[in-house]
């Protein structure tokens, strides 16, 4: 119908039109903002261009560390991610589809449970296992990993569901080949789009995350962007747009690896 219907704009001569004219308000409507937060950032004291405030940025040591500390725990949140998501999914859809309600129940309950509830509850429910943990900026990446589980989790199983892995596996077994083997030889490769998207949305989560490291006092990136927003507006502005610089990057690879895997391995 979507198609006809263009079809149909477009013998009238409105369909190129129309879509360039939505086109150019939908980037207007995103861009605009980030050039005059740019222009902001450039604008000295007397309304000058200068880049006092990304020299400023750049030279101050706890940008730095607070930015190594944050890519550390999204590389964590992200291993973590892979170690849960990938095997549960791929056996809940190609053992016991009967659970996928279930788990797609459980994969929910985080989005529903505050931060604080979250953080208070792990804080004492393995505040005697994990005393040495729990004073390390580690005890962030089980917390982000498990945040994120909704929108990690959905990405890679909706990817599973519609490589339907079951007549895969079963193919790849009777060949004489092993869980080990078929997952990294068949499955992976042609998951490898959701997989990139599922990790790439848990290490998002958790260089974002600002009320957790907050709560626990760890002065990861976004602590430090707001800490900074309320001593210097310039700085403030040109720390947000290297964040989401930070995050325009992994989003290109997610497009590029879509692109290339739309050819498909199987």
């Amino acid at each position: 119908m979507a198609t006809v219907a263009a079809t149909g704009l477009d013998e009238v001569g409105v369909g190129r039109p129309f879509r360039a004219a939505v086109l150019v308000l939908v980037a207007g409507f995103f861009l605009i903002p980030v050039l005059a937060s740019a222009r902001y950032s450039l604008l000295g004291t007397h309304g000058h261009i200068t880049l006092s405030a990304y020299r400023s940025l750049f030279a101050d040591p706890n940008f730095w560390a607070s930015l190594w500390l944050s890519f550390k725990i999204a590389v964590g949140s992200m291993l973590l991610t892979a170690s849960l998501v990938v095997p549960t999914s791929i056996w809940v859809n190609s053992r016991s589809p009967r659970l996928a309600r279930a788990m797609d129940a459980i994969s929910l309950l985080p989005l529903g449970v505050p931060s604080v509830v979250v953080v208070l509850g792990f804080l004492g429910a393995y505040h005697g296992l994990l005393s040495i943990l729990l004073s390390s900026p580690l005890i962030l990446v089980p917390i982000y990993a498990m945040l994120a589980l909704p929108y990690s989790y959905r990405t890679f199983d909706t990817a599973v569901r519609a490589l339907q892995v079951g007549p895969l596996t079963d193919a790849a077994h009777s060949l004489g080949a092993g869980w080990i083997a078929t997952t990294l030889h068949v499955l992976l490769p042609n998951l490898r789009v959701g997989l990139l998207g599922s990790l790439i949305l848990s290490g998002a989560y958790a260089l974002g995350e600002f009320v957790v490291a907050s709560l626990l006092s760890f002065n990861t990136f976004p602590v430090y962007i707001v800490q900074i927003g309320l001593t210097a507006a310039a700085e403030a502005v040109a720390v947000s747009l290297v964040a989401l610089l930070i995050a325009f990057l992994p989003l290109s690879v997610i497009t590029l690896a879509g692109r290339g895997g739309s050819k498909g391995v199987v």
